[in-house]
């Protein structure tokens, strides 16, 4: 019994797995083969586990490894462990082949609430184990930081080593407040943002016009647009769906911008994130006609 409760405390999982595999192989080549390692290294492993333990764990019978009596009396032990073993396994690789999990996708808000957000149910029917946080992002999210899983982004930045697909494009129109009544004036980007094409579009359309704010984020333009009445330049999926704005005729399509989905380099190959990034993938096309 001494013995016994000796090699328990002694043995490592790694070692009791080794003679595990020889029990059930009856030689250290099959052992060896079946844990990937060559017969030479199974050999000087368990030349290592007996010295310490300081007794033998087989007898050399015919060619094959026989359990001494000090192994055989906790051969019960040692398959129980084993059964634990395989069925922990078996719910690993079973996780890993099912999509569940959390997935951060981010994006700009615009992106969220008029497209992703609306279509989230069907995902949600489709596959009940996976949590979306849908993250806004007014800026490009490093993948390398793990910042996010997925995102979708107006345009690609040349340092973007993310996987990359593009779903279609996104043309922007001028709009006025429908109650406005300076239709001289306009709110537009921060010089940051100068050279984004519907900055540049807006210069063009209203070059002589004067900029009553400025803003790096659409919807806080949107509100001060309809705030002061002046015009601004905004993405159509924007702009059609607030009904406080009108549309300027001749407008449409006067810049357009790439949409691309990017997924995380290694991230990206989880069944989970996989799923999502079909979901955005359809949902972005299907928004924008081009799915």
């Amino acid at each position: 019994m001494r013995g016994i409760i000796c090699m328990n405390a002694d043995m490592r999982w790694d070692e009791l797995e080794l003679v595990s595999e020889i029990v059930a192989g009856g030689t250290l080549s099959e052992a060896a083969r079946r844990l990937g390692v060559d017969q030479t290294t199974a050999a000087r492993r368990l030349g290592r586990i007996e010295a310490r333990l300081g007794a033998a764990l087989f007898d050399r019978i015919d060619r094959r490894l026989r359990p001494t009596p000090l192994l055989r009396a906790i051969l019960p032990q040692l398959s129980a462990m084993a059964a634990v073993a395989e069925e922990a396994g078996g719910r690993l690789r079973r996780s890993r082949q099912k999509a569940a999990g959390s997935v951060r996708v981010s994006s700009l808000g615009l992106v969220h609430r008029l497209v992703l957000a609306p279509a989230l149910g069907e995902l949600a029917t489709a596959h009940t184990d996976i949590e979306v946080e849908l993250a806004i992002e007014d800026r490009s999210v490093s993948f390398e930081e793990r910042q996010a899983d997925l995102a979708v982004r107006l345009g690609r930045g040349p340092q973007d080593t993310a996987t990359i697909r593009r779903l279609g494009r996104l043309p922007f129109a001028l709009y006025r407040p429908k109650d406005g009544a300076h239709s001289g004036r306009v709110v537009a980007y921060g010089q940051d943002y100068a050279e984004l094409p519907e900055a540049i579009a807006l210069q063009a359309l209203r070059p002589d016009a004067r900029v009553l704010a400025r803003s790096n984020r659409l919807d806080v333009l949107a509100e001060a647009a309809v705030s002061t009445g002046a015009a601004v330049m905004l993405p159509v999926l924007m702009g059609d769906a607030d009904h406080r704005f009108s549309e300027v005729a001749g407008t449409r399509g006067a810049a357009v911008r790439d949409v691309y989905r990017l997924a995380h380099p290694e991230r990206g190959k989880a069944p989970a994130v996989r799923a999502v990034a079909r979901w955005i993938d359809a949902t972005v096309s299907r928004r924008l006609g081009q799915g």
